[in-house]
């Protein structure tokens, strides 16, 4: 059976003719006849947003599974005990006999921690020497780790400062000295930002920042491959109408991003409780500034895919490196020099800085100006770009 093309003959004066309502009607028909496209550039922002706060909704690990072997078995161990129960970070799900069933715990994954109180050791603290507790942690869960440690730090701490006001009472100090030598220093913290210090508030901004560029890229150029597979030709177009093109697709998508942005942040955020302290004037600038530089980068690569499973592929392999070169997993700054300047050429490493800054911590525009200067140049730079490509790729035709 013959393939049938159908070939657009755009000639210079139909060029010129063409609205900006044309092409805006071309490019929403075109979205709503890929489903995939449609899929990825309308509402897989919105998906992936929801999964993501729904997995991180909790903010952070509690109950975490701890073993505690008690060989001691004393008023005091017992006084440690119970504040290990009583969590909130820790669950106290066994308290073997010994160390080697603790172990077995353990490695059957049963538990994430063994807390180990040796014989004599209430004894060795009533006599005014130093006391061991043993802590095995499970370091290959950072999260994990943090909220054992924390728990059981605490409780401790505050069972030895309690320990010592209790000496010092009894050598003949007054209860007020006695704090005071126990606690010379009065830690008074205030977290800001992320009082909660939850994983979701830390980790979705920057989610949320990438999800943009990576569905912008892949969707713009599954519809450019089904353009060429259908016979899609244009003829004669010139820099201008290609600059009315990419400026008009430009718009289209800032829109539709836009309604999804509102929607998140005025919706679904407020509902899992993730902070937004930025001002709105400023957030919609940076993202006006960021959608006009994905979208022209990805209006650029969607030239260089032939096949309808390549974008796919691009975006398989691609966004574990891009969250890396954003700073998510791991903090730019810390790259290799080469590594950050090469995050830089992409619109998602400065955007994701500046939105945290200015959408979590509640910054102004003047204190992530270098972000908003950077954004501004590859905005330019992938705008440009996107012309010439668009103009290259008519003249193929």
């Amino acid at each position: 059976m013959r393939s049938i093309g159908v070939e657009i003959d755009m000639s210079d004066a139909k060029s010129n003719n063409t609205t900006i309502f044309d092409i805006t009607k071309e490019e929403l028909r075109g979205i709503a006849s890929d489903s995939g496209a449609m899929l990825l550039l309308l509402f897989a922002m919105l998906i992936y947003t929801i999964i993501y706060s729904v997995a991180y909704g909790r903010e952070v690990v509690e109950c975490v599974p701890i073993a505690v072997v008690d060989e001691d078995k004393t008023p005091m161990s017992r006084e440690i005990i119970s504040g290990l129960r009583s969590g909130p970070n820790t669950n106290l799900a066994y308290e073997p006999t010994n160390i080697n069933s603790a172990k077995e715990l353990y490695f059957d994954r049963k538990v994430s921690a063994i807390v180990y109180i040796p014989d004599n050791f209430e004894r060795d603290v009533t006599a005014g020497v130093q006391g061991n507790i043993a802590l095995i942690l499970d370091g290959s869960h950072l999260l994990i780790y943090r909220q054992v440690l924390e728990q059981v730090t605490a409780d401790i701490l505050t069972h030895c400062a309690e320990i010592e006001i209790m000496h010092l009472a009894a050598a003949g100090e007054s209860d007020i000295v006695a704090e005071a030598i126990a606690e010379p220093v009065t830690y008074d913290g205030h977290i800001l930002y992320n009082p909660s210090l939850g994983y979701g508030s830390f980790v979705m901004p920057s989610i949320v920042v990438v999800i943009i560029q990576q569905t912008l890229i892949i969707g713009l150029a599954m519809l450019a491959v089904r353009r060429r597979n259908m016979g899609i030709k244009s003829r004669g177009v010139t820099l201008l109408y290609a600059a009315k093109i990419v400026a008009m697709k430009i718009v289209i998508y800032i829109a539709i991003y836009g309604i999804n942005l509102i929607i998140i942040l005025g919706i679904i955020w407020p509902i899992f409780g993730f902070p937004s302290a930025g001002n709105i004037f400023s957030i919609a600038v940076i993202m006006l500034l960021y959608i006009t530089a994905a979208c022209s980068l990805g209006l650029t690569l969607s030239h260089l895919f032939r096949r309808r499973e390549a974008p796919l592929m691009l975006l398989l392999w691609s966004s574990v490196p891009i969250l890396l070169l954003a700073g998510i997993s791991y903090p730019h700054e810390a790259f290799p020099e080469w590594l950050y300047i090469l995050g830089h050429t992409l619109p998602s490493s400065s955007a994701v800085n500046a939105f945290v800054m200015v959408g979590t911590a509640g910054a102004s525009l003047a204190d992530v100006e270098h972000n908003i200067w950077l954004l501004t140049l590859l905005a330019a730079l992938y705008f440009v770009c996107a012309i010439i490509a668009e103009r290259v790729a008519a003249d193929k035709n």
